[in-house]
């Protein structure tokens, strides 16, 4: 019986992480598209500086339908389940990045080319606002009363690291195997094309779990909430505004660095944009080992504890992060990646999903989870790239983003600190 429950939990999390790649491979693909090859082809007629932030408002199209997202699959995962919701996010997940590779570009089909890119970026984002909190949920309920929150979280967490290894090893494989010519001919839609052999992986896993232990143990004590959103922002809206906040800096940072860096270094000539992207795959496999030990040690220090550390951490690599790149030097700027993304983000990545899973009770914790999450998306990662590339056209300075990144650090410092979880919320009631 033991060996069948240990099995099931390992296929659950194996099925969480499978999830949990594909979503960041695919956004991770998406914004490296959109800093070298999305303003060629499909916004030809801008300038430079325009055709990249018209790129990038594509980009950021995906994060304002994630909210969306979140609250249909939060309703749904929150009524009957997380299994059936969890497989229909990694089908359109999968569909629309594969969708993407095969899209016409503006010099064949015009207008419509753009407009087709950003519907693709919506469905992507649909589905990754339903996803992020479905795989982590799947693995952090599957020990009951809240135990190894902080490893079972980190690890769909480390689908960050590995999808943005496995991206990061596609375009550069295609730049190195096709010239400029044949890059922007066929090249950049192989990594868009070789999606479904992730998603193959991730819905065969998904069609053999069952649902979670604490999900079937909360539906024999109460009957699901008929509008789970609702119960969410009356319940506790103050704890709501808080969770948001609390992911803003690490969202933030993680897209100046791995996304806006593209732009910069290639504005400025310091090094060729592959030269980021292999600075980002060194960060990214370190990155692998870093999550499962921060969530480990999460656990045994506490989340927010972690979290606090991880975000003072986060301030000083940005404080260092340009400086490094203008060095020119690749090892440098992969020393600036390893600090701020596989260490001081990966303090805070790890811990994350097991600390905001905890803030909202369990028959409304997919909808909560899903949606701060994802609400957050739009105001951090999906404005950051557009909101650092027109900083600094207007400045001509790297220091108006890091001031930028700087004041999210700030914001989610004091979030995290006044965040409270149902375990120092319940005792609080009861008095």
């Amino acid at each position: 019986m033991r060996q069948t429950q240990d099995r099931l939990r390992l296929r659950a999390l194996g099925a969480s992480l499978a999830g949990s790649t594909l979503e960041w491979y695919d956004y991770m693909i998406f914004g490296q598209a959109a800093a070298l090859v999305f303003p060629k082809l499909f916004f030809p007629d801008s300038s430079p500086v325009a055709g990249a932030l018209s790129s990038f408002a594509a980009f950021a199209a995906g994060f304002v339908a994630r909210p969306v997202g979140a609250v249909i699959a939060g309703h749904f995962g929150d009524r009957v389940g997380r299994r059936g919701v969890l497989l229909a996010t990694i089908v359109t997940m999968g569909v629309a990045t594969c969708a993407i590779g095969l899209l016409p570009t503006h010099a064949q089909i015009g207008v419509w080319a753009p407009v087709l890119l950003t519907v693709c970026r919506i469905l992507q984002g649909l589905a990754l606002g339903g996803e992020w909190g479905g795989s982590v949920l799947l693995a952090v309920e599957q020990l009951p009363g809240g135990r190894r929150k902080g490893l079972l979280g980190s690890i769909p967490q480390a689908g960050d690291p590995l999808g943005l290894l496995l991206a990061g090893a596609s375009f550069a494989l295609m730049t190195t195997v096709a010239d400029d010519e044949a890059f922007l001919a066929w090249g950049w839609r192989v990594p868009f094309l070789f999606g479904a052999s992730i998603l193959l992986v991730g819905l065969w896993l998904r069609l053999r779990i069952t649902e979670t232990p604490e999900f079937l143990e909360n539906v024999k004590k109460a009957e699901p909430e008929k509008a789970p959103l609702v119960a969410v922002l009356r319940t506790n809206p103050g704890n709501f505004i808080l969770s948001v906040g609390c992911r803003l800096a690490v969202d933030i940072g993680f897209y100046i660095f791995t996304v806006f860096s593209i732009t910069y270094v290639t504005a400025r000539g310091l090094m060729p944009g592959g030269a980021v992207l292999t600075a980002t795959m060194v960060a990214a496999a370190l990155a692998l080992v870093t999550t499962p030990a921060f969530g480990a040690l999460a656990d045994r220090v506490g989340g927010k504890r972690m979290l606090l550390c991880g975000l003072a951490g986060l301030g000083v690599a940005e404080l260092l992060f340009f400086p490094l790149l203008d060095t020119g030097s690749t090892a440098l700027a992969s020393v600036a990646m390893v600090l701020g993304f596989s260490l001081a983000g990966m303090a805070i990545w790890a811990p994350y999903a097991g600390l905001i899973s905890s803030v909202f009770p369990p028959a409304t914790r997919y909808t909560g989870t899903s949606f701060s999450f994802q609400f957050s998306g739009i105001i951090g990662g999906g404005v950051a790239p557009f909101i650092s590339t027109a900083l600094f056209d207007a400045t001509g300075s790297s220091a108006s983003v890091t001031l930028y990144g700087m004041i999210a650090v700030v914001i989610s410092i004091v979030c995290v600190a006044a965040v409270r979880t149902q375990e120092e919320l319940v005792p609080a009631a009861a008095r």
